[in-house]
């Protein structure tokens, strides 16, 4: 009986991300006869959703179990939860039942959203971030008794909660969320560049699909960072238009606001129609009434909107910092595009204006509640324990988050006695000072809009590509500005880098003007559609030294997938130089080859190997094809493989011709002769990127190798569905 790997020399690779799942069968009605088959729901929009259920053609349940598949199948990625609601699928069947009954539902009914673990749902721990707060990660437990305001609105309005979603220890940083208890949030768009933070799993849950609107939140960067990251719209609102009770502080009475992440502008607008507005649980909100559209933030979209609107563009004016060339070329294309729609640009309006030495002046301020702010929100947290305080929770907990070293340790900077502050943390504090600054920017800002009769501003939201996870912060060019004026800004998506990693362009403008700025950037949005659907990555093995954000973490996963690794090991050590044999072994697997009859015939001609070796078949199968070829009589098993072998070998295995239209070109001035056309091919092919220096006597590691094949692998793939 002929022993095969598998049936053919055939290659089977899933692009993960094409479909998020398949609908349930149905039995019933013919308007149903659409559910039976698979629903692409990749950037489902509200819009979408609410015209499905009215006709039929899917149930809230149907739409909230194909996201539950979705995110089942890539969360082992990407980490964007700390909790799951168990009671989806129950909330879902309920909306959908009065749905059947004709009861009029809300605005949101049906529609999944996720919530930033920052924000209190009843049911669900408050954590922090933190891992002495999280009892999964073996802290203490505090639990909120009551939902915080705005998750009241969102499940009055029919919203179904899918979770809560990753940030860093107390949102403590606007570029990752890797000092949280539950581990890193991966970036939806490309896993090895940073995700934006503090709300870091919001934006990947609405980036990657896993739920249609999120609740975000912002001290400073925290809503438009990981939305401009991650290729998504972030509403970062005025200060006091949304409750914020109920949310963990890092400057609740100053700074702190909530605001929609959306994978669309009208879609983000649909929920901050739903969050925004006056609450008797936060007097910040008191400042709002009279300034929310009575037609609400929705029905202010217009594809016209940019059509003779003046808008200040980033200069020196506004800060020193510089933009990278490639930003500025970014940009320059974004306001070429603004033009085309009627703006009218006005460049560096905050020349001469005074405003960045006023802010170099002043500083980063408004922190300085913090303690207040925190006091205040463990005694909302449950009104009925009166034992709840800093002092007793974080004695509980037996660390101190503001040490040396700790998520907070840059408060020790902003107060000159913490435990003064701590003592007296039940009095507020004297915001004198701080109002005079907001009040301060403020008039500045209206000052410049008014001299260049101004209807908002439009800046870069980044002022260079995103970093690689753990190189580096996220350079916004807005922020502590925006945050201590209190002042509106939404991003939108704007393009890419060279890297693939998001570009976004941030609109902002004059206090209340939410709906101003908004039918700007849907107008922007809807003539350039930047936004591309992000390929996510499933898990397929769990090696401890190939995490999401490696290089080679597509590759390995994908080549896992197929069958060319084995998932079962613990490591893969891609930094290690592959063998020949190993060569053999991830060749023969991939393309699951033929394993020859008889091994020992195939192999008689090598005296360095035997039919009892580890590798003895794969070699075989492979040399049987052509593939890797050995000495006259020895097969050099245990020899690295170079790069100049590694082209000849995969151009066997792949069958890749010449490409007489590429506009690829190698230096092969250095490559062996029987080498030469295979290096050139790889070339022409874009599977070498390196083509000014291509090192073709360099030994190969196992995650280059990968890399190499899996590259060669997706144009088979391609090549087969053309």
């Amino acid at each position: 009986m002929r022993k095969t790997i598998l049936a053919k020399r055939t290659m089977s690779l899933v692009i993960s991300g094409m479909l998020i799942g398949s609908i349930p069968e149905l039995t019933g009605t013919p308007s149903t006869v659409y559910a039976q088959e698979q629903i692409q729901l990749e950037e489902m929009t509200v819009n979408e959703l609410t015209e499905g259920y009215s006709s039929g053609k899917f149930t809230a349940k149907q739409i909230v179990q194909a996201y539950l598949d979705r995110i089942e199948k890539y969360e082992g990625t990407y980490n964007a939860f700390t909790f799951m609601n168990d009671k989806a699928l129950q909330e879902a069947e309920e909306i959908d039942r009065l749905r059947s009954e004709g009861v009029e539902l809300g605005p949101l009914a049906g529609i999944p959203v996720v919530i930033k673990e920052a924000v209190d749902v009843a049911g669900f721990p408050s954590t922090f971030g933190w891992e002495p707060l999280s009892k999964s990660a073996g802290g203490i437990e505090l639990m909120p008794a009551q939902d915080a305001p705005v998750v009241s609105r969102l499940k009055e309005a029919g919203a179904i909660i899918i979770g809560k979603t990753n940030i860093p220890a107390f949102s403590a940083t606007g570029t990752h969320a890797n000092t949280s208890w539950a581990g890193p949030t991966y970036n939806a768009v490309d896993p090895s560049i940073a995700p934006g933070g503090s709300s870091s799993g919001t934006a990947m849950a609405i980036s990657g699909n896993f739920a249609v609107l999120g609740i975000a939140e912002e001290t400073g960067g925290s809503i438009q960072n990981p939305a401009a990251a991650q290729a998504i719209v972030g509403i970062k609102p005025s200060f006091g238009l949304i409750p914020t009770t109920g949310v963990t502080p890092l400057a609740g009475s100053t700074r702190d606001v909530l605001g929609p992440h959306a994978r669309s502008v009208l879609d983000a607008a649909v929920m901050l129609d739903v969050m925004a507005g006056y609450s008797e649980k936060d007097e910040k909100t008191q400042a709002a009434i009279g300034h929310i559209p009575e037609e609400g933030y929705a029905a202010a979209v217009s594809n016209q909107a940019l059509n003779g609107k003046r808008l200040g563009l980033y200069g020196p004016g506004w800060r020193d910092s510089e933009l990278s060339a490639e930003t500025i070329e970014l940009y320059e294309q974004a306001v070429k595009e603004l033009e085309e729609e009627g703006a009218v640009v006005v460049e560096d309006p905050f020349a001469g204006s005074g405003f960045k030495e006023y802010v170099k002046k002043t500083g980063n301020v408004g922190m300085e509640t913090f303690f207040y702010d925190l006091e205040s929100y463990l005694q909302n947290l449950n009104p009925e324990d009166e034992t709840l305080s800093i002092q007793s929770v974080f004695e509980e907990a037996g660390e101190i988050p503001w040490v040396k070293g700790g998520p907070l340790s840059f408060m020790e900077e902003r107060f000159e006695d913490i435990d003064a502050a701590i003592s007296d943390a039940k009095v507020a504090p004297d915001l004198t000072e701080f109002n005079e600054v907001r009040e301060e920017y403020l008039q500045m800002v209206d000052s410049v809009m008014e001299e260049h009769d101004l209807d908002g501003f439009v800046y870069p939201q980044m002022s260079n590509r995103i970093p690689k996870l753990g190189e580096g912060d996220i350079g916004a060019t807005t922020v502590p500005e925006i945050n201590i004026s209190g002042l509106p800004l939404i991003t939108v998506p704007a393009g890419y880098y060279e890297n693939g990693s998001p570009f976004g362009l941030a609109f902002f403008g004059e206090m209340w003007g939410e709906a101003e700025l908004i039918a700007m950037a849907y107008d922007y949005e809807q003539a350039t559609q930047h936004r591309e659907l992000p390929v996510l990555i499933e898990k397929t093995a769990d090696y401890t030294d190939v995490k999401p954000n490696s290089p080679y973490f597509p590759a390995v996963m994908s080549l896992t997938a197929a069958g060319a690794i084995d998932a079962d090991q613990t490591e893969f050590q891609p930094n290690e130089l592959i063998s020949r044999a190993e060569t053999a072994d991830m060749i023969a697997r991939g393309l699951h080859l033929t394993i020859p009859d008889n091994v020992s015939a195939v192999l008689e001609g090598f005296e360095d190997i035997s039919s009892e070796d580890e590798y003895a078949a794969v070699i075989a199968a492979a040399y049987n094809e052509g593939i890797l070829l050995g000495g006259s009589d020895s097969f050099m098993g245990e020899q690295s493989l170079t790069r100049e072998q590694m082209a000849s070998v995969l151009v066997r295995a792949f069958n890749l011709a010449k490409v007489s239209n590429s506009p690829h070109t190698i230096n092969i001035t250095n490559v062996k002769p029987a080498h030469k056309e295979d290096v050139l091919i790889l070339a022409q092919h874009g599977i070498t990127v390196e083509l000014g220096n291509y090192r073709p006597q360099d030994t190969v590691t196992r995650g280059e190798f990968a890399a190499f094949m899996y590259r060669a692998m997706e144009l088979q793939l391609s090549g087969q569905e053309s």
